[in-house]
């Protein structure tokens, strides 16, 4: 009788306890979005390309060979090969993606 007592008052507590920590769901308020927000598909076609980390390479020649066939795919797109340290430590040359 007293184990039901404790498993009966443990999922109770448990059920109370976990519905006053829970944060109530509410909207978010209405506003109403300017016009001049919206922006055209001309003005973004002008959007300044953003440099991306795509992968690491042991030797430059190998790198720019992987930076040319992504290139050669999309030609909007740019590489940089970077000479640096790896995550391992040792000296890689890194090709970042510009798009």
């Amino acid at each position: 009788m007293r184990t039901r007592k404790a498993i009966a008052g443990l999922a109770l507590g448990t059920t109370v306890g976990l519905g006053l920590m829970a944060a109530p769901a509410q909207a978010a308020p209405a506003q109403v979005a300017p016009a001049q927000a919206a922006q055209s598909v001309e003005e973004t076609k002008g959007a300044q390309a953003t440099r991306h980390f795509y992968s690491s390479h042991w030797t430059l020649r190998e790198c720019q060979a992987r930076g040319n066939y992504w290139m050669s795919r999309n030609p909007s797109w740019g590489a940089e090969c970077d000479p640096g340290l790896g995550t391992d430590g040792r000296f890689k040359y890194h090709l970042y993606m510009w798009y």
